[in-house]
């Protein structure tokens, strides 16, 4: 199953596997800055509250790029 995100219509797949990595290279890079770094040390928590702090680190990157 295929996911598209934006507004644009999309038909092409890349079929070639080198061009669909150097492409997912690229943008990897692009949205690295876009997620906030998770916190230094250690913690310790339920499997619950790291749930949760994964969803407050995805938001704030989608606020971040929808922002734009």
């Amino acid at each position: 199953m295929a996911r598209t995100v934006g507004k644009q219509e999309r038909n092409e797949f890349i079929l070639d596997p080198a061009q669909a990595l150097r492409r997912g290279r690229v943008l990897d890079r692009m949205l690295a800055g876009a997620v906030p770094a998770p916190g230094r040390g250690v913690l310790r928590a339920r499997h619950c509250v790291f749930n949760e702090l994964d969803d407050q680190r995805r938001l704030q990157a989608a606020r971040r790029l929808n922002a734009r």
